[in-house]
């Protein structure tokens, strides 16, 4: 970053809210020691959007517009989420509501995954009407503790969106650059190839932007007109098995849109557990010195992977696993497979 940009920061409480203006991530941090008069370095120093997304380095950082509220935390600690405190709130202002029946000690003991999910039944009786509004000036409630300049809500689900992607890009990135043994120059003009189509494609902002409902699959929303997203079910499923299947509109009101940070973009062939490594052995296997006459300098395991003598990275192949629907599916938290996706396998990646 060349330019001095001005961001807003505050604690894991939320009390003191600061404006910093700073020219990179490294005195973004020195500042807010500062100003927060903290006892400890800049190493010991994380920051993370309202959502829960962290800012991992100075190239991610980059990509923030000004404005952005940063919460800093001590690393290795968690700042709550913009969902976690609307069910807190809630949860406290219908104590009288939610405490009643005979599952009151149920409720209190569950996962944050199935809070929720209860929480979306609390509010389901908000004005749906108001959902077709756009303008800020229009619906300024569903701008509320929104640091952002941001005119309409679909411009807003489209940098949400872009965040999303993003994420998946610099965690990729960073992933590859850790693993040791990979070719350089093949490593970076990927990574560089890799970027250069997300710009292309905007990091693929459309898919929360209502407005963007027609056009190729892999460029347009993923919800219908009005901006009701539908849960496309767990990876390994077609549909939601849920009756009704869960769906929600984020447009349609604030607690609608916080809880939607709730919802998964979800890999069904997992980025770290399964895109990663075929990317990792793609690259090794085009990690092949030729000679002149043609002949295999440094040979691989399968002579057949070889072809003519030099194999290519199924760059497109790689993008559509990391960054589309072909592999994304949205799901309801509920819905949402932590464990291994072990029948559904990545790659090669070698054309």
């Amino acid at each position: 970053m060349t330019t001095t940009k001005g961001f807003k920061v505050t604690d894991a409480e939320r009390k003191t809210r600061v404006g910093i203006a700073v020219k990179n991530f490294e005195e973004l941090k020195k500042k807010t020691i500062d100003k927060f008069k903290l006892k400890f370095s800049p190493g010991q120093l994380d920051f993370q959007t309202p959502d829960g997304v962290v800012i991992e380095n100075e190239e991610y950082f980059q990509t923030l517009p000004p404005q952005t509220l940063l919460i800093w935390v001590k690393k290795g600690e968690k700042a709550k989420t913009d969902a976690e405190i609307l069910y807190k709130t809630i949860r406290e202002v219908n104590d009288e509501y939610l405490t009643a029946g005979e599952k009151v000690q149920e409720f209190f003991t569950e996962k944050m995954k199935n809070k929720v999910f209860k929480l979306a039944e609390v509010l389901k009786g908000i004005d749906g009407e108001k959902a077709k509004l756009s303008m800020k000036t229009e619906h300024p409630e569903w701008f509320e503790g929104l640091d952002t300049t941001s005119k309409t809500k679909e411009e807003y689900m489209f940098r949400r969106a872009q965040d999303r992607i993003r994420t998946y890009f610099y965690k990729t990135k960073e992933e590859l650059l850790r693993t040791k043994g990979l070719p350089q120059a093949q490593l970076q003009s990927l990574l560089n190839e890799l970027r250069d189509r997300l710009k292309l494609n905007k990091y693929h902002g459309c898919y929360f932007d209502r407005a963007r409902h027609l056009g190729d699959e892999n460029m347009k929303c993923i919800c219908d007109s009005s901006g009701r997203f539908t849960c496309e079910g767990r990876w390994d499923k077609d549909v939601c098995l849920y009756e009704p299947p869960h769906r929600i509109n984020p447009y349609t009101s604030r607690e609608a849109r916080i809880i939607f940070q709730t919802w998964n973009l979800d890999h069904c062939r997992e980025r770290t557990r399964s895109v990663v490594p075929a990317i990792c052995a793609a690259l090794r296997a085009c990690d092949i010195a030729v000679t002149k006459n043609g002949k295999v300098y440094k040979d691989i395991d399968s002579d057949s992977v070889l072809g003519s003598g030099r194999v290519s990275l199924d760059v497109k192949g790689m993008y559509n696993d990391l960054f589309t629907t072909g592999n994304l599916k949205l799901v309801h938290i509920v819905c949402h497979d932590k464990g291994a996706h072990s029948s559904l396998k990545a790659g090669p990646y070698l054309l």
